[in-house]
């Protein structure tokens, strides 16, 4: 994205910023939802909830609703069935929150944040260090707990997305420094890992996953890569390639699903030289542990620019937030709404 935006892109992010802190988030629900006890959720969700954009979604179990960021305004907000949108998180910052996981058993939701889209369109003082990290806040009331920086001393950093481990340790890519970062649970940075197979000058590592094996899974965006990440938490983790079948033009946000396959949302939002693909949704399968998969699902998305998925007891959902108006100024099809489908 070239740091000299036009004056449209500033100017969204600038309303959608104001929207929030002077009135809230502006919400139209959709007719309730006639489920059966069975499945209570629709097939597609059309949010309406100008000024979202949602990079990251993420299912709350307690709440039996979807929770996602918003890449414009820095709050995290609660979607029911119905498409009603109430807020969980307050703006905190100046910030995109991307990356969401839901950390039900100690109570907390994790998003991965940043002002790099703020930065890059003159939004920010470029004097001011940057703003990149993690938060944890309480699940249920949306209070702080943690707000840990891991800009990292670089000049633009890009927290991107975050996953937990069984006990509590925190995982959080950057597309921007190509790392991944290890935080505890009391919100200490533990190591950052940096590894040659992860540097790129255009977007890096981005979706992460934790293995119930205790290994994690990383989809690096540029290239379509997906590592294999063994004793994340330790001074000296193991990196691997995973062998893939057919790597995807992007590899943007996954999800790990209870049969143990992987879904993974490919777009060309982030794609150098102005390259275009068609935007897909996959899932992938490994019989060996994570060191090959094979593609058992590629399905062209409808919705344009998946970024990511939430895994539910009642299907995949994939989040389609709009993000490109906000990158390049030209208005969506469907203005000031966000999409959720089930794959």
């Amino acid at each position: 994205m070239d740091a000299s935006a036009p004056a449209s892109r500033r100017t969204l992010l600038r309303l959608a910023t104001a929207a929030t802190i002077g009135g809230g988030l502006a919400a139209v629900p959709l007719p309730a939802f006639a489920g059966s006890a069975r499945c209570p959720l629709p097939r597609a969700l059309s949010v309406t909830a100008p000024g979202v954009y949602p990079e990251g979604v993420a299912w709350d179990p307690t709440r039996k609703a979807f929770l996602v960021g918003s890449s414009a305004q820095g709050t995290i907000s609660v979607v029911k069935a119905d498409g009603s949108v109430t807020p969980l998180v307050a703006p905190f910052a100046m910030v995109s929150v991307l990356g969401l996981t839901v950390d039900a058993p100690r109570g907390r939701v994790l998003a991965a944040y940043t002002d790099y889209f703020f930065r890059l369109m003159g939004i920010v003082d470029p004097s001011l260090p940057p703003v990149s990290g993690v938060g944890v806040f309480d699940l249920a009331t949306g209070a702080v707990q943690h707000l840990v920086d891991l800009s990292d001393g670089q000049p633009l950093p890009r927290a991107n997305d975050v996953t937990v481990g069984r006990d509590g340790t925190i995982y959080v890519t950057d597309t921007g420094i190509d790392t991944v970062t290890a935080v505890s649970r009391d919100g200490k940075v533990l190591n950052i890992l940096r590894d040659d197979r992860f540097l790129t000058d255009d977007t890096g590592p981005n979706g992460i996953v934790h293995h119930p094996a205790g290994f994690l899974l990383m989809g690096k965006y540029d290239g379509g890569r997906l590592f294999r990440i063994d004793r994340p938490g330790s001074a000296r983790p193991k990196v691997s390639e995973v062998r893939l079948d057919h790597a995807p033009a992007s590899l943007d946000g996954i999800a790990l699903r209870p049969d143990g396959s992987l879904v993974v949302a490919s777009n060309d939002l982030s794609l150098s030289g102005g390259r275009q693909s068609r935007d897909a949704v996959l899932v992938l399968r490994s019989t060996d542990g994570w060191r090959t998969a094979r593609t058992v699902q590629d399905q062209t998305w409808p919705f344009e620019d998946p970024t990511t998925v939430a895994v539910t007891p009642y299907g995949d959902y994939v989040v389609s937030g709009g993000l490109r108006e906000i990158l390049t100024g030209v208005p969506s099809s469907t203005p000031g709404q966000f999409h959720l489908r089930r794959r």
